[in-house]
């Protein structure tokens, strides 16, 4: 056998493993005579594939099933609990970790401060922290770890791997798989937050209804993660979706981090709306209950403040949001106009405001969406709200570990916990 042809058959098998592996997924129960009817595989090739993914840890044998003339068949099902996913939301408050199953399960966390101001090195020492101590939570089966998977703020350069600009973060070509690898072994993947909270809708949330959505985090910045026929949008470098980065108001003095003026992300975030209340604030002071509430201290603003006053009839505090809450649903009906989507799912920190947020948005997106393309969209809460993105960064793992990207280090890992 040529060069060529071993690797053809190497690349063969893989195929029929990831398929094999899938319908099993799918079926929860199945025998192997089944396996074959319904992939066309013979029954030699699927053995040695069962074989291969028993030894992997992601099947096992399930008891028997019923008999059809013969032996009863062992059923096989699909063994999310023997591995296990590190996710991490590297956000610009907290870094959240969880460790979990292959089938999302959350079996533990961490929390800790980012530190933005301590700069980037600092910041991945911390995470590095959160890693270790959910390694250690896993006890003996530390070996059993897949993958970690990262949630990051920024514009990420997929050709070079790199977070290629931050603006929330501060960050020029950070490059943070070349400093983890040097840490663990273990395989890393990260991505832009907005498109992974995407992801992890796709694979455990209403992506099991939609082929075609778009989800929208509104937190200390605005990205959007574009999903089409079950796939993200990346574009040519994998920057699309800075959503938060169109330009909303050309002749605005409110600069935004990424240096432009009137970017929607400038006036409409989380950071946005407490800009905006300390702006108005310093003209009026004491006439709006959000200066008790902050004490007077300005700098203590945030959006939770500002919703908080609203829900509690602040004049002040309802025009800002109305006006943030504007913006956002111009930019939204935009990108239902452009994408033509089944569903707009809007996460983040901002989001957890309720109806006083999500009531603003489609009102202002019925009014300025075309009425064709508007009409079947549904507008709703991410899921998992504040888990959004850590799950999503869970997904990213999934999404490898189902390819089989993964494969070989994953037996890898298995012969070593054999020997």
């Amino acid at each position: 056998m040529t060069e060529h042809e071993k690797g053809n058959a190497k690349y063969i098998l893989k195929l029929n493993t990831r398929k094999i592996l899938n319908l099993i997924r799918e079926k929860s129960l199945i025998s192997r005579a089944d396996l074959s009817k319904l992939s066309g595989l013979s029954a030699p090739t699927i053995s040695r594939i069962i074989d291969d993914l028993i030894n992997a840890g992601f099947v096992k044998e399930a008891g028997r099933g019923a008999s059809i003339g013969g032996r009863r068949p062992y059923l096989l099902q699909y063994f999310p609990d023997n591995n296990f996913i590190i996710g991490i939301d590297l956000g610009t408050t907290n870094i959240l970790g969880v460790v979990a199953n292959l089938e999302a399960k959350i079996i533990a966390e961490e929390k800790i401060p980012t530190k933005v101001e301590e700069g980037f090195y600092n910041v991945m020492e911390r995470t590095w922290s959160v890693i270790k101590k959910l390694k250690m939570k896993l006890g003996k089966k530390q070996n059993r770890l897949c993958g970690i998977g990262m949630a990051v703020a920024g514009l990420i350069n997929k050709k070079k791997n790199i977070v290629e600009f931050s603006p929330n973060f501060r960050w020029y070509d950070a490059d943070i798989i070349g400093y983890l690898s040097q840490k663990t072994n273990i395989p890393i993947v990260f991505d832009n937050v907005t498109r992974v909270m995407a992801l992890g809708e796709l694979y455990y949330g209403i992506g099991k209804k939609y082929k075609n959505f778009i989800c929208v985090n509104v937190g200390y910045g605005i990205g959007a993660g574009i999903i089409i026929n079950r796939k993200p949008l990346f574009g040519a470098n994998g920057m699309a979706g800075e959503f938060g980065h169109i330009t909303l108001e050309k002749d605005s003095k409110i600069q935004c981090y990424c240096g432009n003026f009137g970017c929607l992300e400038a006036l409409a975030s989380g950071n946005g709306i407490a800009r905006a209340a300390q702006l108005e604030l310093k003209k009026i002071g004491s006439k709006s209950i959000m200066w008790s509430m902050c004490k007077g201290d300005l700098n203590k603003i945030t959006a939770e403040i500002v919703f908080l006053a609203a829900k509690k009839g602040d004049t002040l505090a309802w025009s800002i949001i109305n006006k943030a809450t504007e913006y956002l649903g111009i930019g939204i009906s935009a990108l239902i106009n452009l994408f033509n989507p089944e569903a707009i799912v809007i996460g983040g920190g901002v989001a957890q405001a309720g109806d006083i947020f999500f009531d603003g948005i489609k009102k202002i997106v019925r009014a300025r969406a075309l009425n064709r393309a508007v009409k079947e969209v549904t507008i709703q809460p991410a899921t998992f709200g504040l888990k959004a993105a850590v799950m999503g960064a869970v997904s990213l793992i999934t999404q490898k570990v189902l390819s089989l990207e993964f494969y070989d280090y994953l037996r890898y890992k298995s012969l070593q916990l054999h020997q």
